[in-house]
Order: C-alpha cells, then structure tokens, then sequence
C-alpha cells in the first residue's frame, strides 16, 4: 500500500498533510522506499496537522482542546437546557450538520435568516453549545482553522495529497498560509466484468487475490467494496473458503477487512456493561430476567467452566419463574449450587448505590469488574485482547465528562459509559498482509500492485442525492455540500472515478447483474460488457438421489406419557404435530408483565375449586346470604391469590374475578338440583394402552341420578369440536369414557355472560339450552365414536405415524414450527 507520487523533493523539514491516517502511512511507506535512509518529512492527517500547529503557536493560551466525544457530549447538553430531547439518531444528525457549516463556513446567522424551523433550531442548538465552549474556555477542531489564521504568524506552508476536493475550511486556511500540491500519477488501464450474481462477481474476486497470494505474496492487492458495511459477513465468508481462513484469528487471516464497528456492538464490551447494569439490579434486588441469564452464562464471568452445567440449570430455573423481574429469594437453592457465583453475587450486593461523580464511578465500575473476575480465568484472544484494552482507554472519557456534571447516579454513569463506547469504532489490529479489502473512501488516493473495485453499480457511482437535515437546501447547494446538488454529485462522481481507476497500473471494475435476488444495474460511467459464465466458478456435480420415508417412525416402546390429552389432540389435528412430542423437546411461558391468560385461567380454576368444596350443593349454594356469599368468594379468591406479589395488576384481577365468579354462581344457581362430588380430581386415563395423568375440573350427581362432568373455559367453546372426523377439544371425552358419566359440558365464563354448552343422555340434566344441529349422535352412539376416534389417534401415536397433514387449525400457535415440513409438502 503506496501513494503514486514523485517524492524526490521533499526533506525532513517538509510537513505533509494528507487526507486520513491510512494515507499517512501509505506515504511513510513510499517515501522510505524512495529515500531509503533519509529522515521522514513530518507526515500529518488533517486533524493532527490542526492540532499540532494551534498547539506550536499557542503554547501559553488558557484555552482548552476537547475532542469529538467531549464535543458531542456538549452538544447534547446544550440541546437539554433547551428542553430538546435528544436521542442517539437525532444527536448524530446535529453533529453532522454541525461539521457541514465548519467545513463550508455556512454561518448561522444564515440558518436562522432561512426561516425554515428545523434551520432556526439547529441555529439555536449550536449557538448555545458555542457560548458553551466560550464560557468555560474551550475549543474544538472546527475552531482550530480560524484561530491559526487569526494567529498571524508564520507558519511553514505545509504540501498536501490525497483530497479529492477541499472543504471551503481547508481552501480559506491552505490559500492564506501558502501550500504546495503534491499530484498523484493516474493511470487508467482498465477491464470492466459483469457477473451474473454478487456471489459470483465477489468468489471470483477472491480467486483472483488467493492466485496472487500464492503466485507472488510480495505484490500488494486490493478489493474495494463500495457496500463494504452491507456486505462484510458475505465477503468474510467467501474469502475464508477460497483462503481457508475458517477460525483463524483476525491477526493471522491471510487478508484485512479493513472496517470496525462501534466499539458496544462487540459481545464482551456487551458483556461488560450488562455486568454493570445487573450490579446495580442485585443492590436492589429487583432483577431482570433476561439480563440475569445473559450474565450467568458469559464466558468471560469468573467460574464459568467450573460451573457451567450449574449456570444452565440456573438460568432454566429463571426462564420457568415466567416473569420479567424477580428477587433473589426466588433462586436461592438452585444459585447454592453455583458456589462460585454465589460468592460474587453477595459480594455485590454489599456495595452500595450512591451518586457520586464520573470520575468515582469509574473506580467503582473497575472494582465491580474485579469483582465478577471479568476477563481473569481464561485465556483472550489477540481480538478480545485489544477489545478491552480500548474499552479501557475509552472509559477514561469519564474523566473528562466528570468536569461537566455534578453528582450522577449508578445507572446515568453507566449510560454515559455506553454513550462514549457507542462514538468509538474499533478494529482489530490486522495480520501484516499485502491482500486489503477497503472501502472506496479508505482507498482514495493510495495504489497497489493490482486492483478490484467490487460493486460499480449505478447505486454506487453516481451516488444518491442526500439533502442535509437542518441546512436549507439552497444554502447547501451554495455552499458546495456534497450530493446536495446534480452537478455536485457529477463532479464528485468523476473525482472517485479517477481516483479508482489510478488505485494501479491495472485495475478490474466490475459488478453483478442481481444482488440477493435483486437487480442491478451497471454504473453509467463505465462500459460493461456481456455477463460472464460462472459456471465453473461453483461447478455442481450431480449426487444420487435417496428416497426415505418421513412419514412413519418407530413403535412406541413405553406407552406411559405425560400431557396424554394434548398429544392426542395434536395427533388428529396432524400426526406429524403428535409425533413431535416424542422429541422431548422444553418449552418456556415467555415473560410477561402482570398476570397473563394462562396464569388467570389457573387462578379461576383454584378459586372455583376453593368454593366448591366447601359448598357441595345447590342447597347450600340458595342458603347463602348475600353477606356470606361475598365473604367466601373474597376469601376464595385471595387464597387463589396468595403467591402473586402485591401489584395493580393483582387488584384489578381481584376485581374482576369477583365480578366473575358472583356471575357465574347466580347462574349455577338456576340448574336443577345438584350436588358437587369432585373437584380437580386426577383420574388416571387409558386410551388403547397409552397411558396419561389427566385432571377433571369438576363432577355433578343430579337428583335423577345422572352424573355430569363439567370443564371451565375462559375463552369460546364448541360442541362441533366433539363431532367431526378429528376431536379438537378431546378433554370432556376422554374423562366421560373413563368415568362412565351420563354428560359433559363445557361452562364458559365469559365477563358478559355464562354459558352451559354440552351432551347428556337426558336433556334435563343440563341447563336449557338451544338445539344443537350437528353431527353429534345421540349420547350412547357418541360414546362409541368418541371410543373408536380417540383410539384410532393413540394407536397411531404409538405406531409412528407422522404424516405432515394438518387440518384446518393445526398450524395456529404451532410451537413445532421450525421442525415441520408443511412448507414442501
């Protein structure tokens, strides 16, 4: 990685200024090979060349130099005081607006003349955060051009390289200190491929770099990829097969791609402060859920292969608790068998929470770390290595921060943390190799031995039009912003075509007719030609097929099961959908806040259990005073309640429980006589040998000595789901054809009004109800398709019978969805 330029004039006294950090090193580079032992010029990006002359002619100001993130964070405040809330999208926009009108010297005064509200508050933000920066005695990179010119002394007239075009700031300060050019030698041999798919255009690409690599490692390579963001994991992927790079550290890879992300987007700086936040959750023993688990099974917490099994078990124990938050209480004998992080956990919560400043939180945060032994028991890696290494001078921020704001809390210290992690983009440090994969902007003005410029679509080159948020947009075209304006983006569109095409002697442009199914089309500025057939760039032989029958498992050896009901139902609702619970497989209630329908439905279930043991019959039931019946309902449904927290949600379930229950009792009120001789009763059920523990809600005797079986629902119920080819609801069946009842009905306790729906062998065991027209048969004929149904379902569950053939409903809340093969049926 050179700079195509004659150095032959330059000497140890020169200053260069070039456009960012890789092409300083990229002149280092050259300029030692074209001098061999002579002293290296001063070489200098732009932003170091600003600071190091403000800092040589102004060696005994008062004022101070802040960086971008002190800047940022200043804005920010300034936006606050003006009752602005901010967040991170918003504040990103104001900072690059901010850099448009110091770039392009676009005056505020200006904006706020624009009458255009979004410019007049920008105005107004950034003006307060200037009288900011005056008021305390500060200055920041944008203030650095004027105050050099304003210094008025002499200053050596710097030679610059590499800008594809100077901001009006950089013109103003290079024109009025003297500057020289350093012009870079084009060239343009160019070859322009078409591919047919971007998978295509990028494995040829990487063959082509692998062939230098192996023919001659000496030669530098560069891949330029305009979508490098979009496309990395594509890319990574690729170039690993062609360089079989598979689990090789970033130092040692065979190529660099050369992109970071900020610095939080990496798991252990994740980590790192999620360690932080549930810290300051133990203290107060109010604990996520989620959180907690993420915390438990982080490799880089002290134990974790010592306890690792325990961890797991630890957080199942969390995920069955159902629940966004708990308390330690609620885990204490499955967290004993994590002595180690147990241990931590007490030690942790003996801190305490205080506001205090930036400064003494960052020693209270390292100490935290210390605490979970964060990092300390296993070996990092080179990558992990430099990630907390930059974490930790990143942190240092605070310090800075602390001279801005008073006493914080725990949780605005760990906010602004993640703040400053959130503005610093990292990158591993890069294994020394000649074969780079930039981005077009990265690549500007330097030059290798062989170049691919990836992706030259018409997406690309001419870039999009991009108006500037809070800047008019007169004002943005008058004051040249970059894509504001169509002759900008052409011009700016033939500076990055030159720039391209002179990144070698001989360059490859090329691009793809689809990306991810899409289409795409060729960049007008360049002359493609017709698509390459990439048939052997992925040559496809041809395999034997291989029948297997998917339909049908193994026989059912032990023919004892749990949830025997609901295997049943899934079995003739689809066979495959019963077949899955042979696999096992664990399923948790995701976390909810409050009391969710599952948990209502139980409670009711315990409540109406509760009331109905105590009052037996509909005798009883008429014997009670209205005070009497209040009373045992209340105390009913508290004891039904009694392991739910105190909360809101817990008084309204109260409320509308009563409501409920008092419904459905003047209901039950109006049956003929009946007398309650089971509740909640496990029955054992067999059903042609397959075996299952079930539970009846609940079994009347009428005085015509009929027994019925009743099942509380919540939600709407239908007899129809008794009568068809498939039972839906097979629950009331199962438990009459083992009891021996003669009826069974479904009550459902909707808050508008209670319903009896069901069969009996006499029509006056159960409340008046409409005909119903199905196709149920009359009651001892039922029974005998109810049998042969519900035998046929668990004789097929024990066979194996797994055909994908679901009916009607089968799919609707199917938990077994990513197993099924409805799709290629």
């Amino acid at each position: 990685m050179l700079i195509n330029a004659n150095l032959a004039k330059l000497n140890a006294k020169d200053i260069v200024v070039l456009a960012n950090n890789r092409q300083v090193l990229a002149f280092k580079k050259t300029f030692a090979i074209q001098h061999s032992n002579t002293q290296l010029p001063k070489a200098l990006s732009w932003g170091q060349y600003l600071r190091h002359t403000w800092y040589r002619i102004s060696l005994n100001s008062n004022l101070r130099f802040i960086d971008q993130i002190e800047s940022r964070d200043l804005i920010k405040q300034s936006m606050q005081k003006l009752k602005q809330s901010t967040d991170q999208r918003l504040l990103d926009e104001v900072v690059k607006n901010n850099d448009y009108c110091a770039n392009h010297l676009i005056d505020l005064n200006e904006l706020t003349r624009s009458k255009i509200r979004s410019s007049e508050l920008f105005s107004t933000w950034i003006d307060a955060y200037k009288n900011t920066k005056s008021t305390l005695g500060l200055v920041d990179l944008h203030d650095l051009p004027s105050l050099i010119i304003k210094a008025n002394v002499s200053i050596t007239k710097p030679h610059i390289y590499g800008f594809k075009a100077l901001t009006p700031q950089q013109q103003l300060l290079f024109d009025t200190i003297g500057y020289q050019q350093i012009n870079a030698v084009n060239t343009h041999n160019i070859s322009a491929l078409t591919f047919d798919t971007s998978t295509n255009e990028i494995l040829k690409a990487a063959q082509w770099a692998k062939a230098h690599f192996d023919n001659n490692p000496d030669k530098s390579v560069v891949i330029v990829s305009p979508q490098l963001n979009d496309i990395q994991h594509q890319l990574s992927s690729i170039f690993d097969q062609v360089f079989d790079d598979f689990l090789t550290e970033i130092g040692q890879k065979s190529y660099n791609i050369s992109l970071g992300l900020r610095l939080n987007q990496y798991p252990l700086i994740q980590d790192l402060l999620s360690i932080l936040t549930l810290s300051t959750q133990l203290q107060r023993n109010k604990i996520q859920s989620t959180l907690f688990n993420q915390v438990v099974t982080c490799v880089y917490v002290s134990g974790y292969q010592q306890e690792r099994s325990a961890r797991s078990l630890l957080m199942n124990q969390i995920l069955s608790l159902s629940t966004d938050e708990f308390s330690l209480d609620k885990i204490d004998e499955a967290l004993s068998k994590c002595p180690i992080l147990k241990t931590i956990i007490d030690n942790i919560k003996c801190e305490q929470l205080t506001n205090n400043t930036l400064e003494s939180h960052l020693l209270a945060f390292n100490s935290t770390l210390k605490t979970w032994g964060f990092a300390t028991d296993r070996n990092l890696s080179s990558t992990e290595y430099q990630l907390f290494k930059k974490y930790l001078q990143t942190s240092l921020g605070l310090n800075r921060l602390s001279l801005y704001f008073d006493r914080v809390s725990t949780q605005s210290a760990i906010k602004q943390l993640n703040n400053l992690t959130t503005q610093v983009i990292f990158q591993a440090q890069a294994s020394k190799t000649n074969i780079q994969i930039l981005g077009a902007l990265e690549a500007q003005s330097l030059y290798f031995d062989e170049a691919w410029v990836l992706g030259m679509t018409n997406q690309f080159l001419p870039e999009r039009l991009n108006l500037t948020r809070f800047i008019a947009h007169d004002i943005s075209v008058t004051h040249q912003i970059p894509h504001t304006d169509y002759e900008l983006i052409a011009t700016d569109a033939k500076n990055t075509l030159e720039s391209l095409s002179s990144l070698a002697s001989k360059v490859v442009f090329s691009y793809a007719l689809t990306h991810l199914e899409s289409e795409q089309l060729p960049s007008p500025l360049v002359e493609f030609g017709p698509a390459i057939n990439t048939n052997y760039i992925q040559e496809i032989l041809p395999i034997t097929l291989e029948s297997i029958v998917d339909t049908h498992t193994t026989h059912l050896e032990k023919p004892q099961v749990k949830s025997g009901v609901r295997i049943l139902k899934d079995q003739m609702a689809c066979a495959f959908k019963g077949f899955a619970h042979r696999l096992n497989t664990s399923s948790f209630d995701a976390p909810h806040i409050g009391i969710n329908r599952l948990e209502q439905g139980s409670i009711i279930h315990n409540a109406l259990q509760y009331i109905y043991q105590e009052i037996t019959s509909k005798e009883q039931l008429l014997a009670l005073n209205t005070k009497e019946l209040d009373s045992l309902i209340f105390n009913k449904i508290n004891v039904a309640l009694k392991r739910y927290p105190s909360s809101g949600f817990k008084k309204i379930e109260k409320l509308r429980l009563s409501r409920l229950i008092h419904s459905f009792i003047e209901t039950d009120k109006q049956r003929e006589d009946f007398c309650v001789l089971a509740t909640e009763q496990n029955i054992t059920a067999n059903i042609a040998n397959l075996e299952f523990e079930t539970r009846l809600d609940r079994l009347d005797q009428m005085n015509n000595g009929d027994q019925i079986i009743f099942d509380y629902k919540t939600g709407t119920t239908s007899i129809a789901s008794w009568c068809g080819k498939a039972i839906s609801e097979p629950q009331l069946p199962i438990y009459t054809l083992i009891n021996n009842v003669q009826g069974a009905a479904f009550i459902e306790l909707a808050s508008n009004k209670i319903n009896f729906k069901g069969l009996s062998k006499d029509p006056d065991s159960l409340p008046k109800q409409s005909k119903y027209k199905g196709k149920c048969q009359d009651w001892d004929a039922q029974l005998k398709i109810w049998q042969h149904t519900l035998n046929t379902a668990s004789l097929d569950f024990q066979n194996g019978i797994a055909t994908v053939l679901p009916n009607k409903n089968a799919c609707d809340y199917c938990e077994f969805d990513l197993l099924c093969r409805i799709d290629s049926v």
